[in-house]
């Protein structure tokens, strides 16, 4: 149940932020909710990714239907991808990457400050 909360937490504030802060801030999100929601390493690393992932991908598809594919045309002439649908997936990847390791980045600083259990000899 967290997991799908973090990635809308992560997905829901990186959309509000973007508005008004720069592009890198989405990493400052996934990781204050990373540490915030705590959860073992690829758990949190699949929310960072899918939770950015998923929203640059919309937001991709969302300027390319709003300004008549002009812009993507434009991208496409400079990468070597011929197809739109890949332009888009790769955005959401470069994306999903940096939420990914910034929330995983968030998680273990979270573990700094947990103090660890003694061993005992019952246990």
């Amino acid at each position: 149940m967290k997991f799908i909360i973090r990635i809308i937490l992560i997905g829901v504030i990186c959309y509000f932020t973007a508005n008004l802060l720069p592009w890198w801030s989405i990493a400052i999100v996934a990781a204050t909710v990373s540490f915030l929601l705590p959860g073992n390493g690829f758990n949190v690393w699949l929310s960072g990714f899918l939770g950015v992932g998923l929203l640059w991908m919309a937001m991709a598809w969302k300027v390319d239907t709003e300004s008549a594919s002009i812009m993507s045309q434009k991208i496409l002439e400079l990468f070597p991808i011929k197809e739109l649908g890949l332009l888009v997936i790769t955005t959401g990847a470069i994306g999903g990457t940096v939420g990914a390791f910034s929330a995983l980045t968030g998680s273990l600083f979270r573990k700094l400050f947990m103090k660890k259990k003694k061993k005992s000899y019952y246990n």
